[in-house]
This record gives C-alpha cells, sequence and structure tokens, in this order.
C-alpha cells in the first residue's frame, strides 16, 4: 500500500456491505469500522426496544464524528493503514464527507464503494438468522417500508475513486474480487 486508504462500503440493509468488509480485512488486512458497532454497543447498554432506538441515532451519529476527529489525532504516523468503514447512507447525511475529510487529513486515498442490490433481492436477503444475530433489519414487513424511505435517497457518491457494483445477481465472493481489484489500483 503506497500510502492510507479509507475504504467506505456503503448501500442498503441486507446488501452485503459487512461480509464484503469483512473480506477485505481478512484477505487485503485493514481496520474494520462496521457501522453497527456504535449501535450495537448502545443496543447492548441499554433497555431501549427495537422500535425506539433508531430515535437515538443522532447521538450516534455524533459519537461516531468524535471517534473520527479522535482517530485522526491518535493516527500512527509510522506505518500506512487501510480503513474499512460500512453504512447505510442517504443523501444530506454527513458521514460520507466526514470520511472524505478524514482521508485527506491522513493523506489517504479515499475509495467509496458502493453496493446495489434490486429491492425484491435486498427483502430475500433480510430475513436469515445471521441478520437476527447481529441485531441487523431482518423483518420482511419492516425493511420493505424503510425501503420505500431510503431508496429514492440513496447517496452516490461522486468521487473519482469510488466503485459501484450491481451485486444484485453476484455472490460475496464475486463481489471481493471485483472490490480487490478495484483497491489494487491504490496499492
Amino acid at each position: 500500500m503506497k500510502q492510507n486508504q479509507v475504504v467506505l462500503i456503503y448501500g442498503m440493509p441486507a446488501s452485503g456491505k459487512y461480509t464484503v468488509a469483512k473480506k477485505i480485512q481478512e484477505k487485503c488486512g485493514g481496520i474494520l469500522m462496521d457501522n453497527h458497532y456504535f449501535y450495537d454497543l448502545f443496543k447492548d447498554l441499554t433497555d431501549v426496544s427495537d422500535e425506539k432506538w433508531y430515535e437515538y441515532s443522532e447521538y450516534i451519529i455524533a459519537i461516531r464524528k468524535i471517534f473520527l476527529e479522535v482517530l485522526g489525532k491518535y493516527h500512527p504516523q509510522n506505518k500506512h493503514i487501510r480503513y474499512i468503514f460500512t453504512g447505510v447512507i442517504v443523501r444530506g447525511e454527513k458521514f460520507p464527507a466526514e470520511l472524505k475529510k478524514f482521508a485527506q487529513n491522513l493523506d489517504a486515498d479515499f475509495i467509496p464503494i458502493e453496493l446495489n442490490v434490486q429491492p425484491n433481492e435486498l427483502l430475500a436477503r433480510c430475513d436469515n438468522e445471521q441478520r437476527r444475530k447481529r441485531n441487523k433489519i431482518s423483518n420482511k414487513a419492516k425493511y420493505s417500508i424503510l425501503l420505500k424511505d431510503w431508496l429514492p435517497r440513496a447517496f452516490h457518491s461522486k468521487s473519482p475513486n469510488r466503485l459501484i457494483i450491481n451485486s444484485t445477481n453476484l455472490t460475496p465472493d464475486e463481489t471481493f474480487t471485483m472490490v480487490r481489484r478495484h483497491l489494487k489500483k491504490f496499492d
């Protein structure tokens, strides 16, 4: 790796963000910071019900921003690191801009990777035991309602380093292969 990398894997729930990010971490190296790390910690430490915890999202997002500021300040100067972030991102959300600024401050390549999956496939993927264990959206009826709100507002990066993958009919390994090929351009 020539320099630091800040990779953002984003897409709708069940698009495969965590699966691909985990493969990057395992096979290419990097530090994974899944969007659920902050939410899961909050849910594990409180008695807030599943129906209510989204009400606290703005506070969790603020914590994530502070975490980025601290990480930027104490980032190791003597080695190159690949940070891998995941997120469901809709237009107007500040996280992509914050990550881009974070990357600039580290003199890092900012590499956004968008995973697009057709809505019917997202709904099929959302209902499984693995997602339930990780406190992810797994109720098809609730997810269908969220998709109607989120899909029209989906964020699409304008970064020249971006990669957009329609992974509707791809296996996780096929998606990862495309991502790895793209990341090699920056190594």
